[in-house]
């Protein structure tokens, strides 16, 4: 197959995974952000992999998390043998908790839906989930569950290797990209000009969070996503207690193996406000503390929020755009960015190969707004 000139606007976990892919191939990719690589929604989450089977997934969107999560563990080999960076990825497992009736309930779904496809889970008596997680402040009247196929990535250093790798790899990394446009007939190859600096290309994908929807519509294309803030928080203990994540409801904690601790997190439609706010950080708090006694303030080192990229119906975009040969996207992953970007690159770059994907993409193709409005939704 020829090289590619390939122009990828979006510096987050997508855009670098579908650089990272492309320049592995063998083509020639530049790399666009208006600010910082790796920084934003990417940077702020916690990196948790939730459970699939892709051997028995029947959606679509989880059987692109079961490849993504069968492509984690060598992604992450992979890094570590181009920049000796550890992304910390680990297959810690996860402890899902219920104190309420209603999340009892939840819960209690959640483990029938495991057992439809057989990923693998089993409940815990008290003397079980003690072993776990000894610290854990819970009452034994209430329902707790053993998920082993949970893992998680350190969300930085996954970042940093990224970014080290695409850098070894020739990836041309451009940062504070301004005034992004594209010119030249759409079925051939076109040229975008940023900062007052022209770049050729062959083909160009959008993976730029809840900015894609703006840069589209250049090509009278608008994309019906929403940024959603999610505020989360960082605590240091002396040492890693436990190694599970804890889970409840939407909240999570995150034990890292250098002692920090993650948790979050909020779901917050407050437009492109990305500010903490005191009344969810201290929320936040009840829950952490309330779980584990040993997460009291004194032992907080650090508060923050994100946006993450929602769509309309909760799928991501993924695939060429419409109309437009040469013109992908790469968004819309709201709080699985990380868990999907393996998958997201591997299939998108299938697509832009002009391969088949080892996952049908056309369900998370553009074009389905087209579909949706035409069935009066």
């Amino acid at each position: 197959m020829s090289t590619k000139r390939v122009v990828i606007v979006g510096g987050g976990v997508i855009g670098l995974s579908l650089a990272f892919e492309m320049a592995q191939r063998g083509h020639d990719v530049a790399l666009l952000d208006q600010d910082r690589v790796g920084r934003q929604a990417s940077w702020a989450g916690a990196g948790i992999l939730a459970p699939a089977n892709s051997a028995t997934a029947v959606h679509p969107l989880d059987q692109l998390t079961g490849l993504s999560n069968e492509l984690h563990p060598a992604w992450s080999q992979r890094l570590m043998e181009l920049t000796g960076i550890n992304n910390g990825y680990s297959n810690c497992g996860g402890v899902y908790i219920a104190r309420t009736v209603g999340d009892v309930a939840t819960l209690a779904g959640s483990q029938l839906n495991w057992n439809d496809f057989e990923i693998e889970n089993s409940k815990l008596s008290a003397n079980e989930l003690a072993q776990r997680v000894p610290i854990l402040q819970f009452e034994n009247s209430h329902s707790a569950i053993w998920v082993p196929g949970e893992s998680q990535i350190c969300n930085p250093r996954h970042l940093k290797a990224l970014v080290a790798a695409n850098e070894k790899l020739g990836v041309r990394i451009v940062e504070s990209v301004h005034g992004l446009t594209v010119t030249a007939d759409l079925d051939r190859s076109k040229n975008l000009s940023a900062g007052g600096e022209s770049f050729a290309f062959d083909q160009v994908c959008f993976a730029a969070g809840v900015g894609t929807s703006g840069l589209l519509e250049q090509f009278g294309l608008r994309l019906p996503m929403i940024p959603v803030r999610g505020q989360m928080l960082l605590f240091k203990l002396p040492e890693m207690l436990w190694q599970p994540i804890i889970n409840e409801g939407s909240r999570y904690i995150v034990p890292r193996r250098d002692g920090h601790v993650l948790v979050g997190s909020t779901t917050e439609e407050a437009g492109f406000d990305c500010r903490t706010t005191e009344d969810q950080i201290a929320d936040l708090q009840t829950f952490a503390e309330g779980l584990i006694p040993q997460l009291t303030e004194a032992n907080r080192i650090k508060a923050w929020a994100g946006l993450r990229p929602a769509t309309f119906d909760g799928m991501p975009f993924i695939g060429r755009v419409s109309g437009c040969e040469n013109v992908f996207v790469a968004t819309g992953h709201f709080k699985i960015g990380l868990q999907l970007s393996t998958a997201t690159a591997v299939t998108l770059a299938d697509q832009m190969e002009g391969k088949k994907p080892q996952v049908d993409l056309s369900p998370f193709a553009v074009a389905r707004m087209d579909e949706n409005q035409s069935r009066g939704n």
